[in-house]
């Protein structure tokens, strides 16, 4: 009889045992998983942040060095977006900047790579077969710009962009980005001169 007594302890010890390490378990996977979230994306937005942008870029760079593909570098950044955080506040700001990454989302492909750069700065990947004409994404840039002005009317807001093209204009990611950057600002630069 004692014996039993010992080995039924010992089995709800053993379950008791297995529940937590079950648990524990459980916690250590959503814990990763959590982590792997923030090492990926931009918190506010829901966008992939700058080390998964560069990662994708790096990966894909070294791709069409071999001819496989063209890689259009498009830099986007909203314009007369420091008076919404001005006027209305940073939390006003926030949630724009979440719908602006919302429109952007669903204007482009799930397999290119859009990510938040910072502040009210986003860089999009876009992967194209090498005979593909970069007319059609400039088609759908200027949507992304007219939706956004109209959306965002009450604010004032536009979208300005630059757009480099691997491997045309170079290999190097930060040397593509840059190009994008600066012909980012000649386009922001051209929309004020026009207005005023």
């Amino acid at each position: 009889m004692r014996e039993k007594v010992k080995l039924q302890l010992l089995v709800n010890y053993l379950d008791e045992l297995t529940r937590k390490y079950d648990e524990i378990f459980h916690i250590k996977e959503q814990l990763l998983k959590e982590l792997e979230y923030q090492a990926l994306f931009d918190s506010l937005t829901g966008l992939y942040n700058r080390n998964a942008l560069f990662s994708f870029l790096e990966r894909e760079t070294a791709k069409v060095e071999r001819g496989e593909n063209r890689l259009l570098i498009i830099f986007l950044d909203l314009d007369n977006f420091k008076r919404v955080n001005d006027i209305y506040g940073h939390k006003k700001g926030d949630e724009v900047l979440r719908h602006v990454a919302q429109m952007l989302k669903e204007h482009f492909r799930k397999y290119d790579i859009l990510a938040r750069f910072g502040g009210d700065e986003f860089i999009l990947g876009i992967i194209l077969p090498p005979s593909s004409n970069r007319k059609e994404i400039e088609k759908i840039l200027k949507r992304v710009e007219n939706d956004i002005e109209k959306e965002f009317q009450e604010f004032g807001l536009s979208i300005s962009y630059g757009i480099a093209v691997s491997p045309d204009e170079g290999k190097d990611v930060q040397k593509l980005i840059q190009l994008a950057d600066k012909r980012m600002y000649e386009m922001k630069k051209v929309k004020k001169q026009r207005q005023n």
